[in-house]
């Protein structure tokens, strides 16, 4: 019996990485994950047993991190890369991906990418409405922000994600010397066309992996309730301690020091713009 990680899986067949040798098998299921409704994912380590010039995955160990969409598993970070110049990524977009990413538990690396084509009042915008992210700027053609990026991934289990044009497989291609395919922006509507079709573990040469996914769009928050949002933006939830009441969702309330913090300038106008977005989200879901 071998252990190994899942790299690619489409419909049922995976290739698995070799935890010891440096093997990548094709893979195929037992019938009983058929039967339970067990759907590998990119990111499983598995138990696996190879004959002749095939494997078959045996068993799956238990889960860590988990996205939905991209569907990946057992991975530390989620690198959100995003530009608001060609295609201009809309701040409440940028907002849902995060909180999205929040709620898997992951930690967040926010990249503004094509920093060469941003104008600087933008930049400046950007770096003060996200600054609790502590965001990183980079350029593919000026190769700004790239090593320090590089570093941040070392021996992690990365997912590039974001919103399709923003750069991500020009970056990956940058960073490791990879040939992935890049897409031109529609000049009709100003937005990228997905160039990644599935998701693929991707080894790095210096310790680690990295999934190039099909992009980052597709986010809900169903099982979400309206106290619980404020977890997401982490510039409300620290600023919460100070409201009048412990249950205060930062909305109607009397005595929210959120609301006066946003008054003030000190929360920008567009993240709580998109905190209240994604409570009136969450209430019409029917979650109490």
């Amino acid at each position: 019996m071998r252990t190994g990680t899942i790299i690619s899986f489409h419909s049922n067949f995976a290739i698995v990485k070799d935890d010891r040798e440096d093997l990548k098998t094709l893979c195929t299921l037992r019938g009983r994950f058929k039967l339970s409704k067990t759907k590998p994912m990119v990111g499983d380590h598995v138990e696996y047993m190879i004959t002749g010039d095939r494997g078959r995955i045996e068993s799956i160990f238990p889960r860590t991190i988990t996205l939905k969409k991209p569907r990946v598993t057992n991975i530390d970070t989620v690198v959100v890369v995003v530009s608001i110049s060609s295609p201009d990524v809309q701040y409440s977009t940028i907002d849902r991906i995060i909180a999205a990413v929040t709620l898997s538990k992951a930690e967040i690396i926010l990249v503004l990418n094509k920093l060469d084509i941003t104008p600087e009042g933008k930049i400046k915008d950007f770096r003060k409405t996200y600054s609790p992210y502590e965001p990183l700027f980079t350029s593919t053609t000026t190769g700004v922000g790239i090593d320090e990026l590089k570093t941040k991934l070392k021996g992690r289990v990365s997912v590039f994600a974001g919103p399709s044009g923003v750069g991500k497989s020009s970056l990956l291609n940058r960073i490791f010397g990879m040939n992935l395919r890049t897409g031109r922006i529609s000049e009709a509507t100003n937005m990228g066309r997905h160039t990644t079709t599935s998701a693929s573990l991707l080894e790095l040469e210096e310790d680690g992996f990295v999934v190039d996914t099909p992009g980052f769009i597709t986010v809900d928050f169903k099982d979400t309730i309206p106290l619980e949002v404020q977890e997401l933006f982490p510039e409300i939830k620290s600023a919460s301690v100070m409201c009048a009441f412990d249950d205060c969702i930062h909305d109607a309330e009397p005595g929210c020091h959120v609301k006066e913090l946003v008054k003030s300038g000190k929360i920008p106008k567009s993240r709580y713009k998109s905190y209240l977005e994604i409570l009136e989200e969450v209430r019409k879901g029917g979650l109490t």
